[in-house]
């Protein structure tokens, strides 16, 4: 809400005031209050809705609002005019969280936003003086975007207020819709004109140097160097890299003349704890200062970084240490919060999503997202918990394929994802398209896509099939999605019940550009489809309540121009997109969802979202163990021993239902990418075939050695020893007993079970950062994964002589 009464200045003030001019000091309600109730009491300042209240009210109204912690309200001031000793006070401002305002839940919200108010002072003496409401505004947003979590500025002016309209327009605000606002304590129902300004529509506005980059801060930095320092050291020493020795009561590694000191504790799995802030980094016996790339480069030999792969791997460093930054000012609430919830069950699961702080547990170099700039990262990065409209494109049927499971077709997915109305609009303007390009309308399929992939990769790269009218680029729908942590699979926040959707994005992240394959497309549904009708006819994961989001459709979009420049181009994983079930359908009312990602989350205090989450269950700590294991281990265990099938289980790959934060069920998604069945005993129907693959015997039992032990057990177990909440040995025994009655009450898989040698004393390592270290555009060879893995001896198995 913003109000321009006509504005005068005193004689002695001839020209209106630049925004620099402006400075703010705190609202006071004690002495402040007869000022403001003159500005108030005027039929200019009839938007503000408190006409006619006295200087007592407008006393009692500003009180609370002074020790609200949602809300801040300032005095915008002027120098003082020749021959006054004050300051003049030019305007009145109020800002506040949008989500604890009349706005929670009527408009899109993401991590820094700041509601404004803005209110101009009554009229003085003299004339009006043009500009100084331009003046008040841009310095308005300019302290506001001083501070660097704030990412966006949200207003809410009368619809009726032409004039704000066109000033808000001015200073780089964006409308974002009509919305109706309930009356409030002092304000009538209104229809509010809704509207956005982000830094770079401000900067672009008023021409002042971009402030994408705010976030990043000498201190932040630092904080960002020694986490990602101790997790790279640890990490590397993990997986064999590196070898420090004790010295001085801590740990001492070293190459050249480059020395790192530091604290830390070795757990099982040889999976290393170091404390950030014990680090301590010499060069030639000198200070220097903690600096994570720097380690990269005085180590690169030792990681086998080859000289093309070092300058890209470095910028990945760089990339995750600024996302890093950016975490920092953004993920403030704490674990207990998250755990807690709002009891919104959906709401809270996209606020968890956006406020972990932590990519892929064990690659160093997890969040390089490299191709996204500065303001793509502000608008696309799952943390910024920003919400998008993905556009749409419609494909020529010679060039692109619907599939889907039994019974869906692309008339009633369509109609259930866009809606009558929005599905008429796009297809008007592909006919009105044809009427240039001579191809028929009901020729087309409709696809969604990325908005960065359109404007940065397709409108490019297949300008020959936009020109001759194959591709048509219809525009943005009209839901609003939120980006996961996976970057390119969205979650509907207008229509939570809708599908996820998932798209092709050309960037480079932790060892893959992030590309969709249209040809995997084709099969995609079918391999839902018959990894359904095995879940659903299993006794043992009816038992364990094990559930699929599946991928129920699904477009590819084949280029003839790069189909025929062979397969591995990444042009041909361009354009393609599939829609996944919403796990908002999964759960019954005082439901949580979350990622089992996000129990492996550590607040700014430390405190990790698993132990919060036990905490808040009132069950011990074996209770909950004995129901986490069931949901989660359990079921994938059997399925590796029943059917040879493997899954790629990481914490981003699986969704728990908790009731109370209990594990009640755990929904696995992104299948038929990531799933496998290990050598030829089961009979595929052809159109799944290409989920097979050929496993070494020796290499079957590392599907949960690998993919669930060391890639996330690991960091689990210690994390709950930290807090107090369990032991390792009490972690690991829990998992063991699981496995053994899994083992008890399923005799015809006893076989296939001792075979997974899970009680062996030891392991095969497999290595995921000396993969990207050896290829960080393509880690594996995604037809022959398990001969590209590469081993470094084996790891003491914390579940050795636990069981049989």
């Amino acid at each position: 809400m913003i109000s321009t009464p006509s504005i005068v200045l005193p004689p002695a003030r001839r020209t209106a005031p630049e925004a620099g001019d402006f400075a703010f000091r705190r609202f006071d309600p004690g002495t402040d209050a007869p000022l403001l109730h003159g500005w108030v009491n005027t039929e200019r300042a009839r938007y503000w809705g408190m006409l006619g209240t006295t200087v007592p009210e407008v006393r009692a109204a500003y009180g609370q609002l002074d020790v609200s912690a949602h809300h801040q309200v300032l005095l915008g001031l002027l120098p003082a005019p020749h021959g006054a000793a004050e300051p003049e006070p030019a305007f009145l401002l109020e800002h506040y969280s949008p989500e604890h305002s009349v706005l929670a839940g009527r408009y899109a919200h993401r991590n820094g936003d700041v509601g404004m108010h803005l209110l101009l002072a009554g009229p003085g003496e003299g004339r009006p003086l043009p500009g100084l409401s331009a003046a008040a505004m841009e310095a308005t947003l300019a302290h506001l975007f001083a501070d660097p979590a704030v990412l966006r500025i949200v207003v809410e002016p009368d619809a009726a207020n032409t004039a704000i309209h066109s000033l808000n327009s001015r200073l780089g605000f964006r409308p974002a819709g009509r919305i109706e606002l309930p009356a409030g304590d002092d304000t009538g129902v209104k229809t509010a004109l809704l509207s956005l300004c982000t830094r770079a529509d401000f900067a672009a506005a008023t021409g002042r140097p971009s402030s994408a980059t705010a976030h990043l801060s000498p201190t932040r930095w630092e904080t960002a160097n020694r986490h990602l320092l101790a997790k790279a050291i640890a990490e590397f020493t993990h997986e064999r890299l590196l070898a420090p020795v004790p010295a001085d009561g801590g740990w001492l590694l070293g190459s050249d003349a480059h020395e790192y000191r530091f604290a830390a504790t070795v757990h099982a799995l040889e999976h290393w704890v170091i404390d950030p802030d014990s680090l301590v980094v010499s060069i030639d016996g000198e200070a220097a200062a903690v600096d994570a790339a720097g380690f990269v480069l005085a180590f690169h030999n030792t990681l086998d970084l080859s000289e093309a792969q070092l300058p890209v791997y470095l910028e990945e460093i760089t990339s995750t240490l600024a996302s890093h930054c950016y975490k920092q000012l953004h993920s403030t609430a704490s674990a207990a919060e998250l755990a807690a919830g709002t009891g919104d069950g959906v709401a809270d699961f996209q606020r968890t999503e956006a406020a972990m702080t932590e990519g892929h547990p064990c690659f160093v170099a997890n969040n390089g997202r490299l191709g996204l700039g500065a303001t793509d990262y502000l608008d696309h990065a799952p943390e910024t918990g920003s919400a998008l409209a993905l556009h749409w494109v419609a494909a020529h049927g010679s060039r692109a394929r619907y599939s889907a499971v039994p019974g869906l077709d692309a008339e009633s997915l369509l109609q259930g994802e866009l809606g009558t109305r929005q599905l008429a609009r796009f297809r008007a303007r592909i006919a009105e398209d044809c009427g240039s390009s001579g191809l028929e309308p009901e020729d087309f399929v409709l696809m969604p896509i990325h908005p960065w992939q359109w404007e940065h990769k397709l409108a490019v790269a297949f300008a020959a099939d936009v020109a001759t009218g194959h591709l048509v680029h219809l525009g943005a729908g009209e839901d609003l999605y939120q980006p996961q942590q996976s970057i390119r699979t969205f979650f509907n926040r207008s229509s939570p019940e809708r599908h996820y959707v998932k798209t092709a994005l050309s960037v480079l992240n932790m060892g893959f550009m992030r590309g969709l394959s249209a040809a995997y497309m084709e099969n995609t549904p079918a391999i839902n489809a018959w990894l359904t009708s095995i879940f659903e006819n299993d006794e043992e994961l009816r038992r364990c309540n094990t559930g699929l989001l599946r991928e129920v459709a699904a477009v590819g979009y084949a280029n003839p121009l790069y189909e025929a420049a062979g397969p591995d181009a990444p042009q041909r994983k361009m354009l393609a997109a599939l829609w996944r079930e919403s796990p908002a359908g999964s759960i019954e009312p005082g439901q949580q969802l979350a990622t089992m990602a996000s129990l492996l989350h550590l607040d700014a205090a430390g405190a990790s979202l698993a132990a919060a989450h036990i905490r808040r269950s009132s069950l011990e700590a074996t209770d909950w163990l004995t129901r986490y294991f069931d949901a989660y281990l359990v079921p994938l265990v059997h399925a590796l021993c029943r059917y040879d099938l493997a899954f790629m289980p990481h914490g981003e790959n699986v969704i728990l239902v908790l009731e109370d934060s209990v594990p009640v069920r755990v929904l696995h998604k992104d299948l038929a990418e990531e799933i496998a069945v290990l050598g030829d005993r089961l009979a595929l129907p052809p159109e799944v075939e290409r989920i097979r693959a050929a496993v070494p015997d020796s290499e079957r039992r590392l599907v949960v050695f690998t993919d669930i032990v060391d890639c996330f057990l690991r960091f689990l177990a210690p994390m709950l020893a930290r807090e107090g909440i369990c032991s390792e040995d009490v972690f690991w025994e829990t998992a063991a007993e699981r496995l053994l009655a899994y083992r008890a009450r399923n005799p015809e898989t006893t076989a296939a079970f001792d075979a997974l040698e899970l009680f062996a004393p030891d392991f095969e390592l497999s290595c995921l950062n000396r993969l990207q270290l050896r290829n960080n555009a393509r880690m594996l060879d995604l037809t022959d994964q398990s001969g590209g893995l590469i081993y470094a001896g084996t790891l003491a198995n914390p579940m050795a002589g636990l069981g049989i």
